[in-house]
């Protein structure tokens, strides 16, 4: 019988035990099941408590205090390198999931159906959610794809999930652009030839994989059922995440560690030479970079999507005759207003406007209701806004609309 790794990496992790019991419970085989675990404890915590766990030969456990963490690719690498054995197949998640029935046989049959069809498939992506404190009543039952929303100014991609229409017609997996950090599913060759770079330390961790991935040769699928749920919810933690835990310490690892690791990405793309030696981390030889944005619609070097990716159109993206004119540009901007600036009391609604150089709209935003009143309290209109464009913003404006719907104090920020 053919046996799948699942891959945890838990930091101060609640939900580990329960992770853990619910897999097994709900497998269709839990003696194939084995598990890799780098437990990053705290010795207060008590709540991963694994000892129940350590004589059953299923379970291989890596113990690191909480204060020797290096982050999370780090954790992924021990996980690979030094847990992973002969198992067929890896399962790479977080630590706080759960697990519908018989995950584990459809996994499989959803690998082997694809790689029957001549595919080298990785399935993976952004897991729907639950809630642990209201389970299972609060599950989400769609599956999600993982989109592109906005390059960030450091040169990595903002990857979030949005739903797929039409998923309930679809029979199986269906074709990616990326891969998630806390699911893929893949074979035990994806983990030895696409390691994990663990100077990653947390920022651009699942573009870096999902274009190492695919230059390796593999080939990227979304589920297209619900099979496995993720909690983004983090109660529980508040205070005991790793980030929390460096900033108490007062050490910087955590923006000094991202900052390595978006410089990291950039040599990787071609964009920088940084000095890193990138050893065993570097692209694969099965496919080139290029391959790969011509496939996803994404240019690195100009930071730009096409728009048939930000629309969310299946991959591979078509061909065009004039690639540079078939990009948009994906505009990325920290929007943070204060009250000093705009002081007025009687506001009804605030307009956030970006314009080009001739002063003509290009996208904007209603600051009203609730986001309104948190300002008037006090608050920073403070968001990302991201937006595809065809001219470059030069300039944000705010302008505030009185209750009598009259425009009132007003701010430019030039760009």
């Amino acid at each position: 019988m053919r046996t799948i790794l699942i891959h945890l990496p838990a930091y101060r992790e609640p939900e580990l035990i329960p992770t853990i019991e619910d897999c097994l419970k709900n497998a269709k085989h839990p003696e194939r099941v084995h598990f890799g675990i780098c437990r990053q404890y705290h010795p207060d915590d008590g709540f991963d408590d694994v000892d129940k766990y350590r004589d059953d030969p299923r379970f291989k456990i890596k113990d690191i205090p909480y204060e020797q963490a290096k982050g999370l690719a780090t954790a992924r690498a021990i996980i690979n390198d030094e847990l992973l054995t002969d198992e067929d197949f890896v399962c790479q998640l977080d630590s706080h999931h759960r697990f519908a029935k018989d995950w584990d046989s459809t996994l499989i049959d959803w690998y082997d159906d694809l790689k029957s069809d001549g595919y080298n498939p990785i399935i993976g992506g952004y897991l729907p959610y639950y809630n642990p404190f209201n389970d299972p009543a609060e599950r989400v039952h769609e599956p999600w794809l993982s989109e592109a929303a906005s390059f960030y100014p450091h040169g990595t991609i903002f990857i979030r999930p949005t739903g797929k229409p039409g998923w309930k017609q679809l029979e199986r997996p269906y074709p990616a652009r990326f891969l998630s950090g806390h699911f893929a599913f893949g074979p035990n060759k994806w983990a030895r030839d696409v390691r994990h770079d663990p100077n990653i330390f947390f920022a651009g961790e699942e573009i870096n994989l999902t274009v190492r991935s695919y230059t390796h040769g593999y080939d990227l699928f979304h589920p297209h059922r619900v099979v496995i749920w993720h909690a983004t919810m983090r109660e529980e933690r508040a205070g005991k995440l790793v980030w929390d835990d460096q900033s108490k310490r007062g050490d910087g690892s955590w923006h000094q560690g991202n900052d390595r690791a978006r410089s990291r990405i950039r040599q990787l793309f071609g964009l920088e030479s940084n000095g890193h030696d990138l050893g065993p981390y570097t692209l694969g030889s099965k496919r080139s970079l290029k391959d790969y944005e011509t496939y996803a619609g994404i240019d690195f070097e100009k930071r730009s999507f096409q728009k048939y990716t930000k629309d969310n159109k299946p991959p591979p993206n078509p061909q065009v005759e004039d690639w540079d004119s078939s990009l948009m540009i994906s505009f990325y901007h920290l929007v943070n207003i204060t009250r000093s600036q705009l002081p007025g009391k009687d506001y009804k609604s605030i307009l956030i406007a970006f314009d080009d150089k001739d002063g003509i709209g290009l996208h904007s935003k209603t600051i009203q209701g609730s986001e309104l009143e948190k300002f008037k309290q006090g608050d920073n209109i403070h968001y990302e806004e991201m937006f595809l464009t065809d001219q470059e913003p030069s300039r944000m404006v705010a302008w505030a609309v009185n209750n009598n719907g009259q425009w009132a104090e007003r701010i430019e920020i030039n760009l």
